[in-house]
């Protein structure tokens, strides 16, 4: 017997619909009447859970935070591979996510391009996420044998970005094979 799919609960409706139209539209251009017409849900509901559009969005920084955060807590860290690998294997997962419909952009990069470089809470919340996966990521780096673990992470998390973005602007998953081969020549000269 197929199990039944488990139906979304009216915060995950709103979160998900949220995410998809900032992302997809843009922050500034979708307002709360938009997210509560698709997510198909109240203006209660909404308020209710989220209380305002900030705090709708602070939600979906953590949701997209915690997709890195499995990657590299869960998926990366159990494999069985040398660091190098693991490090490689990041760009497959990232080829996955692009490849997924509701792929639009990294929401943080999105948010900072999108609002006015002063608003620093947002830039506080990328800079922070950005912070806690260099963390990783330099662990990784470091484990891998390289000889100056800061500069190869930071070396890698421009072609992370970067190859993100071109996902992005070219709607080519497939992008994520070239920052594979780009990341694994990186590493290669790092030794």
């Amino acid at each position: 017997m197929t199990p039944t799919p488990r139906k979304a609960s009216v915060e995950e409706k709103i979160l998900q619909t949220a995410r998809r139209l900032f992302c997809q539209a843009g922050i500034h251009a979708t307002g709360i009447a938009r997210i509560i017409e698709e997510s198909g849900v109240s203006r209660r509901s909404l308020y209710t859970h989220y209380g305002s559009k900030e705090n709708l969005l602070k939600a979906v920084f953590e949701t997209e935070a915690n997709m890195w955060f499995h990657w590299f807590d869960s998926d990366l860290s159990q494999m069985e591979r040398s660091a190098d690998e693991r490090i490689l294997a990041l760009f497959d997962l990232m080829q996955e996510w692009f490849r997924r419909d509701d792929f639009f952009g990294c929401v943080f990069i999105n948010a900072v391009a999108e609002h006015e470089k002063s608003n620093s809470w947002i830039q506080e919340i990328a800079n922070a996420h950005r912070d806690k996966i260099t963390a990783r990521l330099v662990a990784m780096v470091t484990e891998s044998g390289a000889r100056d673990p800061e500069l190869v992470t930071e070396k890698l998390n421009l072609l992370i970005d970067g190859t993100i973005v071109a996902a992005m602007v070219t709607g080519d998953g497939k992008i994520a094979h070239i920052g594979k081969q780009a990341a694994a020549d990186i590493l290669r000269c790092a030794k």
